[in-house]
């Protein structure tokens, strides 16, 4: 039997990669690239599933080379550019972002990156340049008016569904070995705490942006029928790949709560889903119309001291203790517990936070 070319190496690799095999993907891959180097697609490629599997300096090195055989090539630009940030280059990094965007000025991501990286270096005004030029390309984009008002300091009532979509359907491969691995993120586990002594087999229980399924996880075991919402598709199949899930739904959160029959649930939990929404009317409406008679309404948000919320430079918001309980007394639920809470770690500290756990009264 002769042996395979590099090419059809090359085509197995890109099946795995589709497929997120990443192990395959690489070692086809490689096996690809060593009969077939001057590929810059598969070294695209490859980098990608470097960058999945966080060997970030094999990822630089394979975008560096795509970019020397497809100098053009605007997706490796944007790549090596996140790559670099990273590593700690970010000078390097915004350079790439800018290449990439002369290249392809309709590759959005290369924006959403730059003026990511300038506001991580505190540098808003930079970050605001590049949404406007953004919008003068993408005038309709939503998420790039979020992303401008976020940067010049102006709180809207909530992010664009589209925005939360783009960017947790970006990260769902990623997303468990980034907030637990590297930020230090357990709040799902510390709301999950709070509300399992209440838990009874066979009692309902909505996990409001369920995300890739830590909630459910976390209070898996005691029979109870996990109910999970979220916005994004992709975040929803690592969800459903746990098992912790009696349903999966994708679903914008207060539409979904008003689906969900009366008295109906013991427990609604929410673990760094309302960072996304400003105003929180709606969601304490739907939740205390939800909850059953003693059922407990427990989330987290990060917090502010100043007004009712705010949206900050992150684009997530930030909400009062103040507002917090205002909305719950007007909804007649009793305040359990408000309590800080380190959130995960954020630009070399925390974000700080508020876990809250509302019970609707007998």
């Amino acid at each position: 039997m002769t042996d395979r070319s590099g090419l059809e190496w090359l085509e197995e690799g890109y099946a795995h990669y589709r497929a997120e095999r990443w192990d395959a993907a690489a070692a086809a891959l490689e096996r690809g690239l060593s009969g077939a180097a001057d590929q810059a697609v598969a070294w695209y490629r490859l980098g990608n599933v470097r960058q999945e599997q966080r060997r970030d300096r094999e990822a630089l090195a394979c975008f560096e080379r795509s970019v020397a055989l497809a100098p053009d090539h605007a997706p490796s630009w944007n790549n090596l550019g996140s790559t670099l940030q990273t590593l700690g280059r970010p000078l390097e990094a915004a350079c790439a972002f800018e290449t990439a965007m002369q290249h392809d000025p309709d590759l959005a991501l290369a924006y959403v990156n730059l003026g990511r990286l300038y506001e991580s270096r505190g540098e808003t005004a930079a970050a605001a340049g590049i949404y406007r030029r953004a919008l003068a390309r993408f005038p309709d984009r939503a998420d790039f008016r979020h992303l401008l008002s976020a940067a010049t300091g102006i709180t809207t009532r909530r992010a664009p569904p589209e925005y939360v979509l783009s960017l947790f359907d970006g990260m769902a491969s990623r997303f468990e070995g980034h907030v637990v691995g590297q930020l230090g993120y357990h709040v799902p586990e510390a709301l999950a705490l709070r509300v399992r002594p209440i838990l009874s087999p066979a009692c309902e229980v909505l996990d409001l942006g369920c995300g890739t399924g830590l909630v459910g996880k976390a209070i898996a075991g005691n029979g109870a029928r996990v109910h999970g919402i979220d916005l994004s598709p992709r975040m929803l199949d690592y969800a459903r790949r746990t098992g912790a899930y009696a349903a999966l739904d994708c679903k914008e959160l207060i539409e979904a709560l008003g689906e969900v029959g009366p008295s109906s649930c013991r427990a609604i939990l929410a673990a760094d889903t309302f960072i996304y929404i400003g105003e929180l009317t709606e969601v304490f409406k739907g939740a205390s119309r939800a909850l059953e008679p003693g059922g407990l309404f427990a989330f987290s948000v990060e917090s502010t001291e100043h007004g009712d919320y705010r949206l900050t430079v992150s684009g997530r918001y930030a909400h009062s203790a103040a507002y917090l309980r205002r909305l719950a007394a007007e909804r007649g639920l009793v305040e359990r517990e408000l309590s800080s809470m380190r959130i995960r770690r954020q630009m070399g500290g925390y974000a700080e936070g508020l876990v809250a756990v509302f019970e609707r009264p007998d």
